[in-house]
């Protein structure tokens, strides 16, 4: 019987920029790190360890009544805030997020993420919960609200520092991680403290729930 496992993925918009993966142990321990480029690379990996819970970094769903992002489609939202819930509940907490109306300009991320997430459910077997998660978020509620930014020398060392803190097995590690790792490095914590029901959820699960630290 395989260990439980919980896994991280920033996603990239498309296939051509490599996407950041990386795994923990029940014990916070690291199983892997790593980029893989397609979908399906990443399929394969997450067939080889059946994460228990599965946590990616793009939204997995649109708002309600919305078939698509195309402008040329007359479907439209349910609701006037045309967000998702999720995202507003984000917005009103003061934490900043990507739109994922008609007029957002991550399309092809939320494609991909919906994808990837309808790939997991058809071709991973034992597949785990697949999760959304936004790693600024997380941050927050684990770091606070004052953090440097990330594409900074100042926020990369922050960030190495912080997850020194709350995952020490990531220590001999953290000194070639990028920020896109960090990303992951945040998500896979998000989901091994989803399995320990220690998260938070924003939204409503007709129309998509994002994951934050409680």
């Amino acid at each position: 019987m395989k260990c439980p496992t919980f896994f991280g993925i920033d996603l990239t918009s498309t296939e051509a920029k490599p996407s950041a993966c990386l795994g923990l142990d029940s014990k916070s321990q690291l199983v892997y790190l790593g980029f893989l480029t397609e979908n399906r690379d990443i399929v394969t990996l997450l067939n080889f360890y059946s994460p228990q819970v599965i946590a990616i970094d793009a939204p997995l769903s649109l708002p309600l009544g919305l078939c698509c992002l195309e402008e040329s489609c007359p479907c439209k939202p349910k609701f006037p805030r045309k967000n998702r819930q999720c995202d507003q509940e984000l917005r009103q907490q003061g934490i900043p997020c990507y739109p994922t109306s008609k007029k957002t300009f991550i399309k092809d991320l939320i494609y991909r993420g919906i994808e990837l997430k309808t790939s997991i459910g058809r071709e991973v077997k034992q597949a785990g919960q697949v999760i959304e998660v936004y790693p600024f978020a997380s941050k927050v509620r684990l770091f606070g609200k004052t953090i440097p930014r990330k594409t900074t020398k100042q926020g990369m060392s922050f960030l190495r520092d912080k997850l020194g803190e709350i995952l020490p097995g990531l220590k001999p590690y953290l000194d070639t991680f990028d920020h896109d790792l960090c990303d992951a490095a945040v998500a896979a914590y998000t989901a091994l403290l989803h399995h320990q029901n220690r998260v938070d959820a924003l939204g409503n699960n007709e129309e998509g729930l994002i994951f934050i630290p409680s």
